[in-house]
């Protein structure tokens, strides 16, 4: 699982993730976020109780349909992949709900500092000169739709396995592959190479553009039609002392209240601002 540091004290934090069920991370030890992740928590009880039905019913239904249809025993596989997959969020939910509970006898809010040091990972940033290297960063969004591909390439692999060793008979065509794995292509290129083509107007704000360090405000989840995506505010001071605010999505899911993060502006027009978590590209700090 992985982890950062607590904005307020310094430990490390686990980052729950397992599909966004109760993903507000807290503190332990100084008490960060804890009734935010509590409250987070109790907004998804409700899908919690009737998500483990729809998918029992789903994985009957796979195993009734895969017994009725096929006698190749590697299409039992495909339910238990639906089983495996939709156990996540529920064990996510409660394991977070246990850690919860837990930490509320654990806390100590006067651990926490008032200004805790800069991260080493900020420091370095602020350390590169310009114009800055920048390249791809594959992770957060990005990796999402790989693993959605790997899916439906074992799920089409399975279906090809099982038809080419059904018995032939008259009107009975094999089973090509043809218009799933061109189904994978589209879908590669909707996912991977417009966002790459959206991202070149972000690319000389992080390659030229004054850096500030920015204090997140608020995070929150928007729903846009089936899907949703983590959004935040965040204050930042310009070089000569303007106060700016602006809003972005934060497509790591991993940035929460009172985080600092980097913001990247164009110091003739503040307003227009980026902040990494926000774009798929990343400032590369490797030394040559």
């Amino acid at each position: 699982m992985p982890t950062f540091a607590c904005p307020r004290c310094g430990s490390p934090v686990s980052l729950r993730r397992a599909f966004n069920i109760g993903n507000k991370p807290f503190c332990s030890r100084c008490g960060w976020n804890l009734d935010r992740a509590q409250s987070a928590l109790a907004a998804k009880s409700t899908f919690v109780r009737f998500f483990p039905i729809a998918i029992g019913a789903l994985v009957f239904f796979l195993i009734f349909t895969t017994a009725k249809s096929s006698t190749n025993p590697a299409l039992f596989l495909v339910p238990v992949l639906f089983l495996a997959v939709g156990s996540i969020p529920v064990v996510g939910y409660y394991s977070t709900k246990k850690a919860i509970a837990a930490a509320k006898f654990t806390v100590n809010p006067d651990l926490a500092v008032a200004q805790p040091p800069l991260d080493s990972a900020l420091q370095l940033l602020q350390s590169q000169p310009r114009p800055r290297r920048v390249s791809l960063r594959f992770q957060g969004n990005l990796l999402a739709p790989l693993v959605a591909l790997t899916f439906i390439g074992i799920i089409t692999f399975i279906a090809a396995s099982s038809f080419s060793h059904a018995p032939s008979s008259r009107g009975n065509h094999s089973f090509t592959p043809f218009f799933p794995l061109l189904f994978m292509a589209v879908f590669l290129v909707l996912a991977f190479v417009v966002p790459i083509f959206r991202e070149s107007r972000n690319r000389p704000l992080l390659r030229d553009g004054e850096l500030a360090f920015a204090r997140v405000v608020s995070q929150r989840t928007v729903q846009q039609g089936k899907s949703s995506y983590s959004s935040i505010d965040y204050e930042f001071k310009t070089n000569n002392g303007l106060q700016i605010r602006s809003t972005g999505r934060d497509l790591t899911n991993s940035v929460f209240e009172d985080m600092t993060i980097p913001v990247f502006y164009d110091p003739a027009n503040p307003d227009k601002n980026i902040t990494p978590c926000a774009t798929y590209l990343k400032v590369s700090t490797a030394s040559l």
